[in-house]
């Protein structure tokens, strides 16, 4: 079994590859490495659930044509014949026909703590693979793969898509707009690109003390993406503190984030600011924060954005 970070650093395309997890952009990658360079007359798409499964299995079990046969088949978690599975990596296939099976799941299916038998048939087999599509469980890995699908891109600039984009999803679209329009990285074009995240917006305009904008931006919220600009308020909050308190002790704010194994994308949005947050304002703010939250908890809709922002 592999995550997607980890079949990333070599990209090996196998016979019979499953791919599941919580992020579809990364399985869509991984389909595309396991297509690219095939004439399309040689790839078919098949969608479980949609036609009769018999038939989807004649397909993938069939021998390929001259040339061979690349074929993903969508909804694998709707499949029912699932000892069909090691008939694909077996020796009975040929070697020209590869198959991706992606599936909704979040994670790899398992009876009673194992992985599920047509699963661990792939995990066993040469010709099988299993990777899991998960985010990169760190905020730099996470802005090096977004910069990676844009060429030419450095990881700040990864950081700054992802921020603005909110979701991998949404800042692999933006980096695959940019690429076809041939633009060059930068702060202009990131911003042309990228559809903003509400919640990250007025976090960056409410750090930044434009309160005019954050109260448009305010009344544009969410239920839901008020509770994430709280969360988001809260914790850059608490990463103003622990950069004053190196500073305090002799180092540089750089020095400090370092030290403090601050997330470098947080530490960007803060860093610009942090003489506007003394220890007086952080308690001041963090007081504020507590009363939106606690109305928010209690189900308030009307005015919590307005009046985190004008009391901000």
């Amino acid at each position: 079994m592999a995550t997607y970070s980890v079949w990333n650093k070599g990209r090996p395309v196998r016979r019979v590859t499953w791919v599941c997890g919580p992020e579809p952009v990364l399985a869509r990658e991984v389909v595309a490495a396991h297509l690219r360079g095939a004439p399309p007359d040689q790839c078919t798409a098949l969608f479980a659930g949609e036609v009769p499964e018999r038939e989807l299995w004649d397909q993938v079990l069939a021998d390929p044509p001259l040339g061979g046969r690349r074929a993903v088949v969508y909804g694998a978690e709707k499949l029912k014949d699932l000892g069909n599975v090691a008939l694909a990596a077996g020796p009975d296939v040929a070697d020209s026909a590869y198959t991706v099976f992606v599936s909704a799941a979040p994670d790899f299916e398992r009876d009673d703590g194992a992985l599920a038998p047509h699963l661990a048939v792939l995990q066993a087999s040469r010709a099988g693979q299993l990777i899991r599509c998960c985010a990169p469980s760190s905020a730099d890995a996470r802005a090096e793969l977004v910069a990676s699908w844009w060429p030419g891109a450095s990881v700040v600039t990864g950081q700054d898509v992802l921020a603005k984009s909110g979701s991998l999803e949404k800042a692999w679209l933006a980096c695959e707009k940019a690429r076809r329009a041939g633009l060059a990285p930068g702060s202009v074009t990131v911003a042309a690109v990228c559809i903003a995240e509400p919640s990250g917006q007025l976090a960056d305009l409410l750090m930044a003390g434009t309160k005019h904008k954050a109260m448009a931006a305010a009344r544009q919220l969410t239920r839901e993406e008020l509770g994430a600009v709280i969360g988001l308020l809260a914790h850059r909050l608490f990463v103003a503190e622990l950069i004053a308190d190196g500073v305090k002790s002799g180092m540089t704010p750089r020095e400090a984030v370092a030290d403090k194994r601050v997330d470098r994308f947080v530490a960007s949005r803060v860093l610009p600011h942090l003489t506007a947050y003394p220890d007086a304002r952080i308690r001041s703010c963090r007081a504020v924060l507590a009363g939106a939250e606690t109305a928010w908890r209690n189900g308030v809709r009307a005015g919590v954005a307005e009046s985190l922002v004008a009391l901000w």
